[in-house]
């Protein structure tokens, strides 16, 4: 009996636990899906949408956006590395909003031919949809980019990112609409499509482009099966050399050619990505050494970014405030302080923390006059910011 009793105890301990600890789960939300209803499509589309960490914390920071699709497969994978890249600790790429697209028919949706003649030569059924890739464009262009545009804070820098067969669209919206995007990240996508219709209308458009900048970035293998038992030279690799060999000096270019024993066309779309946006953002990561040594080289550095990805992008507003503070109190350099804070008055114009930093330093200085106007200036910005109006009354007396 006492047996029996200690176990219905024990089971009961167990089930208490286990209610305890459904009672305090919460999801883990990484994004939202909602539907769009196109009528340059005549149909509902799907598309989910993934916002920063620091999306919320205010509301005058715009963000780039990128353009995903394959955006059901891809959208988990591709927003964790955005967010690992993007990160505070030592950023190598800005912040970003990512739209993952998905859709309805993936063969209508991303050629941008029709062509019976599939990948062995052949051809297969369910081609005869093919074609489509002019009208999916059109949707994102029309009516996607303007709905994103009109409910989230974005900037003006727009990414297109495409795999295997929606890497052909990706390519097309840049020979035929160059104006919507401004770079584009192609893994390894279906060279071989229509006789290798890409590769023609690449020439076509490389001889004849006069825009501004852009950046392209493309992954392949350098070999691919031709039958179960024998290789042959991806039609890709030979895409990304001609490519290379005919663009003009405004299109940057990047590529990653992975030997077939390293990666396949199945593993390579994660490494793919990430190496694609560490081009498209090089020279984005900073330099520790010189932001503690040097921090008059960030402005700089920062400007040539800007002219070449055609927006303003700076450090985040937390990253530059760490800095600030380190040099205010851990490593007392009140002039390197007040460097870093006023430079995200600059970048940051909008932000009370912003102002109220730069505040606290010039009061550390002893400098009251200016302290004082720029605890005024946070305050002014957010009444509710208490720690300003308490050192504001302070100063006052």
């Amino acid at each position: 009996m006492k047996q029996r009793t200690f176990l219905l105890f024990i089971l009961s301990l167990i089930i208490f636990s286990s209610t305890s600890i459904a009672q305090n789960s919460t999801d883990i939300v990484i994004g939202k899906k909602l539907t769009i209803k196109s009528e340059v499509l005549n149909s509902d589309r799907e598309i989910r949408i993934y916002l920063p960490e620091s999306y919320n914390y205010n509301n005058y920071t715009k963000y780039p956006v990128l353009y995903l699709l394959d955006g059901r497969k891809f959208f988990h994978p591709f927003t964790g590395a955005v967010a690992q890249l993007s990160s505070d600790a030592s950023p190598q790429i800005p912040e970003m909003i990512v739209v993952g697209i998905t859709s309805q028919d993936r063969v209508r949706d991303s050629s941008p031919t029709n062509s019976l003649i599939g990948y062995t030569g052949k051809e297969e059924r369910g081609l005869e949809v093919s074609g489509g890739a002019d009208n999916f464009l059109r949707f994102i262009r029309e009516e996607l980019i303007p709905y994103i545009d009109s409910n989230y804070k974005t900037n003006s820098y727009r990414m297109l990112a495409g795999y295997s067969f929606t890497g052909l669209p990706v390519l097309h919206s840049l020979f035929t609409h160059p104006e919507n995007f401004n770079s584009y990240l192609v893994i390894d996508f279906s060279a071989w499509w229509d006789n290798e219709v890409s590769l023609k209308n690449a020439s076509a458009f490389l001889k004849d482009y006069k825009g501004p900048k852009k950046d392209v970035f493309m992954a392949t293998v350098d070999r691919v099966l031709n039958t179960v038992y024998t290789e042959k030279q991806n039609p890709g690799w030979t895409f990304i050399q001609e490519f290379e060999r005919n663009r003009p000096e405004q299109i940057g270019f990047g590529y990653k050619k992975f030997g077939y024993k390293q990666e396949n066309h199945h593993s390579m779309p994660l490494v793919s990505f990430i190496e694609g946006l560490k081009y498209i953002f090089r020279g984005y990561m900073i330099n520790y050494d010189e932001m503690y040594t040097d921090p008059s080289r960030i402005k700089p550095k920062f400007e040539k970014l800007s002219e070449r990805l055609g927006y303003d992008t700076f450090l985040s507003e937390g990253l530059v405030s760490f800095f600030g503070y380190q040099f205010l109190y851990a490593h007392p350099d009140i002039e390197k302080a007040i460097f870093y804070f006023n430079y995200n008055t600059e970048n940051y114009p909008m932000s009370s923390s912003a102002w109220s930093n730069l505040a606290r330093a010039y009061n550390v200085k002893g400098d009251k006059k200016k302290a004082l106007e720029y605890y005024q200036k946070a305050v002014a910005l957010n009444p509710k910011n208490t720690e300003a109006q308490k050192q504001l009354d302070i100063l006052k007396k």
